[in-house]
C-alpha cells in the first residue's frame, strides 16, 4: 500500500539567514519537515537579483530577498515551491523572469508562475514513495495586475501569476438605490459607461469589469458593480473563466498524479475586507469545486492569521495557515517612491519603514501558526494533522519554531473555535513534549 506524507506551510517572508537559529524547538520542526516525504513552500517574496528594478506596481511593502536564501529554504528540506501571490511583481517582469530563472538553475520545482499562462497553470511534481505529488497554485490578491498571459499574434506572452480575478459587487438598499446612482451621476460619474450591452470601446480606467457586466439593473464605474437589493452588503465573486482554467488543470493533473495539492493564494475576507479570520464569499466554493474536480486538498494563506479547517468530502480545505517565516524587517532596501508614499522623506531608510509598521508587527496574530501535514494511503486521505508552530520570539520574532504544550494547546483551541462553523472535530494529542491535533475523517 503506497503511503506518502505532504507537509504545507504558510507564508514565507525572509530577506536574511536564519538557519543559524539555536532553539531546539526550530531544530525539531526542521526535523518534521525533513522526515515528511513532500514538504511544501509559498514563498511570498521575488529574488530578481542584483540587477533588480522596483515595479509601479508593488502591493503594500515591496519586498525581495537575494537568490542565494533560496538555499535556506533547501536546508529546511522544502521540495515544492509555491509563488502565485501578490508580490511577484514587486520588481516588474524581469524580476519574476529572473526568479524563475533561478529555480530552475537550482532544479527546484515550483508551481504558480511562469513565463506564459500555461506555464503558470501547470501542475508541477516530484515522486516520493511510489507516489506522484503535484502541486498547483494561484493567486487572487491583486491577480489583475499580475496575470500572465499565453502568446497571442505575435507577442510571446507575459510572465505572471495563475490567477483568479475577483470581482466586487455593492449591494445597496433597493429604497435608496437611485437616489444613491443620481449623485453619481450629477457628480459627473458615467454610470451607464460599464453597462452590458455597451458598444464603447475605450475605458479610462484599466481595472474595469471587462469580464462581467453588473447584474440587472445595476451599474458599474471603474470596475466597481452597485446592485439594488433589500439587503445591503458587499460580496467578492471569482472570475469564472480562471476558476475554469484552474478546474482544467486540476483535472489535467488528475489523470497521472496520485495526490494534488492546491494552494492559492488570497488576503481577501468577508465583505470586501482583507486579513480576517472571515472567509471571503468566493472561497469555499472555489475550494469545492477544485475537490470536486479531483484535488486531494486545498490550502490557503495570504491573510496573515489562522482560519479554520474544513472537510469536504473526505479531504482536507485549510482556508489559512498564517505565516511559516515572517520576517519583513529584515529587508535591506526599497524604492524611493515607496517613503513618498507612506509619507517619509526619500532620504528615509528601512529601519523608518518599520517603525512605521509597529502597530501591525504586534498584533498577535501575525505569530500564532500552524503547519498541516496529510498522509495518504493509494492516493487517498488517511490522516490530517495540525502542528502548531509559533513565531514570536523576543529576541528573533519571525523565525517559526514547534510550539511547546501550553503555547499548542492555546493555538489549537483557537483552531478548535475557528474550525467550529465548519463542522470540524479536532482531537488534542500530546507526544514528545508538544501537541498536535488530529482531525477525524
Amino acid at each position: 500500500m503506497a503511503r506518502v506524507s505532504v507537509l504545507v506551510t504558510g507564508d514565507s517572508i525572509v530577506a536574511q539567514p536564519i538557519s543559524g537559529e539555536k532553539h531546539p524547538n526550530f531544530h525539531k520542526l526542521v526535523e518534521l519537515m525533513r522526515s515528511t516525504d513532500v514538504s511544501i513552500a509559498n514563498l511570498e517574496i521575488i529574488f530578481p537579483g542584483a540587477d533588480r528594478h522596483p515595479s509601479t506596481l508593488y502591493h503594500g511593502v515591496p519586498i525581495y530577498m537575494e537568490p542565494e536564501l533560496l538555499s535556506e529554504f533547501e536546508y529546511l528540506g522544502f521540495d515544492l515551491f509555491g509563488l502565485a501571490n501578490n508580490h511577484v511583481l514587486d520588481y516588474g517582469v524581469e524580476g519574476l523572469v529572473s526568479s524563475i530563472e533561478e529555480l530552475e538553475r537550482r532544479g527546484l520545482p515550483f508551481a504558480g508562475v511562469g513565463r506564459t499562462l500555461s506555464e503558470a497553470l501547470a501542475a508541477r511534481t516530484v515522486e516520493r514513495a511510489g507516489t506522484t505529488v503535484a502541486l498547483i497554485a494561484a493567486g487572487t490578491t491583486h491577480a489583475r495586475l499580475a496575470a500572465a498571459a499565453d502568446p497571442t499574434g505575435g507577442d510571446r506572452g507575459r510572465a505572471g501569476i495563475a490567477p483568479v480575478r475577483i470581482d466586487k459587487v455593492h449591494y445597496i438598499d433597493r429604497d435608496r438605490f437611485e437616489d444613491f446612482r443620481d449623485v453619481f451621476a450629477r457628480s459627473g460619474v458615467d454610470v451607464k459607461l460599464a453597462e452590458a450591452g455597451s458598444s464603447r470601446m475605450y475605458f479610462p480606467y484599466p481595472d474595469r469589469a471587462i469580464y462581467l457586466p453588473p447584474p440587472a439593473g445595476g451599474f458599474a464605474v471603474e470596475g466597481i458593480r452597485f446592485v439594488p437589493d433589500a439587503n445591503p452588503r458587499v460580496e467578492t465573486v471569482a472570475v469564472e473563466r480562471d476558476v475554469e482554467a484552474l478546474i482544467a488543470s486540476v483535472s489535467e493533473a488528475a489523470a497521472s498524479a496520485d495526490v494534488i495539492i492546491v494552494a492559492l493564494h488570497s488576503h481577501e475576507g468577508a465583505g470586501g475586507r482583507w486579513n480576517g479570520e472571515t472567509l471571503a464569499e468566493f472561497l469555499q466554493p472555489l475550494a469545492y469545486r477544485l475537490i470536486d474536480a479531483g484535488a486531494s486538498a486545498v490550502v490557503n494563506h495570504g491573510p496573515h492569521t489562522l482560519r479554520g479547517v474544513e472537510v469536504y468530502k473526505g479531504r482536507p480545505i485549510c482556508y489559512s495557515l498564517s505565516n511559516f517565516i515572517y520576517r519583513i524587517d529584515t529587508v535591506a532596501s526599497f524604492p524611493a517612491e515607496f517613503y513618498e508614499q507612506v509619507g517619509l522623506p526619500d532620504t528615509s531608510s528601512p529601519p523608518d519603514i518599520f517603525s512605521l509598521m509597529k502597530g501591525f508587527l504586534a498584533d498577535p496574530h501575525l505569530w500564532d501558526s500552524i503547519v498541516s501535514r496529510f498522509v495518504f494511503e493509494d492516493g487517498k486521505v488517511a490522516a490530517v494533522e495540525i502542528h502548531p508552530i509559533t513565531l514570536m520570539d523576543a529576541e528573533m520574532p519571525g523565525i517559526p519554531k514547534l510550539a511547546d504544550v501550553a503555547e499548542g494547546t492555546r493555538i489549537l483551541q483557537e483552531m478548535i473555535r475557528l474550525s467550529a462553523s465548519f463542522g470540524t472535530e479536532i482531537n488534542v494529542v500530546e507526544a514528545d513534549g508538544h501537541v498536535m491535533g488530529i482531525v477525524p475523517l
